[in-house]
Order: structure tokens, then C-alpha cells, then sequence
């Protein structure tokens, strides 16, 4: 059985190994400027527990693969029921502006930056919505069941007496 990677009717010099590429990974304020938001909201998202993936960096700092990104865009758009075609020519008229967000970043600049894409801005005001609720849900009723548990009214001392 031939291998692989040999082509039928020519000579093979040697086995070709394919070896898994590393991606190069984000910062925050990089995943921002790619993804066309604010940094603050990037904050909001990780957050909640929503947005795109993210590991640890080397560092220990927040950070992103493209791939993750990109993932989390197609979603988004999918979410929205906009075509991959309208998605490709919305992200190829903005990649100006990004590549220009993503220079100032690196440069550690804080303004010049373009205006965040209002589709963006929608898409993960609602997500952030969506999972801001039940966050607040959580934290009233663990705060509710601490003050059952600390609270002395009558009928608890009535009950207990």
C-alpha cells in the first residue's frame, strides 16, 4: 500500500512528516482589534463566561488563537442568519481598519483607534445580555440562601427555641 504523500508514477525520495503547526496566540487587546470591539467588552465577555475561546498565555495573561476567533465570528453570523459570503465581504471591506487597530496595539498606542463594528457590537451586547442574567440570577439567590442561613427573625427563633 503506498503512503500518503507519494503521487503515483513518481519517485519518491523519502517520507514527508506532517508536523502540527503552532498558532500564534492574541492578547486581549489584539483579539479586540481583530474582532473589531473594545477591549472593555473582550473584559465583559471572558468575564460572563462567553465570547471566544481562550487559553493561558506564557505569561499567565488571557489569550487567543485565530482559529478560536474566527470560530467565534462564523457563530455570530450564523446567530444573525448572514450568508458566509456577506461575512467574508463585510470582513475583507473592514480589514483596513482592523490591520490598522491591530499595528496601534502593538505599538501600544491609545488612540487613532477606528470605531468598533456596529454588527459586532450588537451581536455581543446580546450574548453578553444572555449570560449577564443568569450571572445576576446566581449571585441573588447565593446571596438570598446566605441570608436564610444568617438571618434571625421570629419565626426562626420561634423554631428553634
Amino acid at each position: 500500500m503506498p503512503s500518503p504523500t507519494h503521487i503515483p508514477g513518481e519517485k519518491s525520495g523519502g517520507q514527508v512528516f506532517h508536523l502540527p503547526v503552532r498558532s500564534k496566540t492574541l492578547s486581549r487587546a489584539e483579539a479586540a482589534a481583530h474582532l473589531a470591539l473594545p477591549e472593555r467588552r473582550m473584559k465583559l465577555l471572558s468575564l460572563l463566561g462567553t465570547g471566544p475561546a481562550h487559553t493561558q498565555g506564557p505569561d499567565g495573561r488571557i489569550a487567543y488563537r485565530r482559529e478560536d476567533l474566527e470560530l467565534y465570528l462564523t457563530a455570530l453570523h450564523e446567530k444573525a442568519d448572514i450568508s458566509g459570503t456577506e461575512m467574508t465581504r463585510r470582513r475583507a471591506q473592514a480589514a483596513p481598519s482592523r490591520q490598522r487597530a491591530l499595528e496601534l496595539v502593538q505599538i501600544n498606542s491609545k488612540t487613532g483607534f477606528p470605531d468598533p463594528d456596529p454588527f459586532m457590537m450588537l451581536a455581543t451586547g446580546a450574548d453578553a445580555r444572555h449570560h449577564a442574567c443568569f450571572f445576576v440570577i446566581k449571585v441573588m439567590a447565593l446571596f438570598g440562601l446566605i441570608m436564610l442561613c444568617i438571618s434571625s427573625t421570629p419565626l426562626l427563633r420561634a423554631h428553634f427555641n
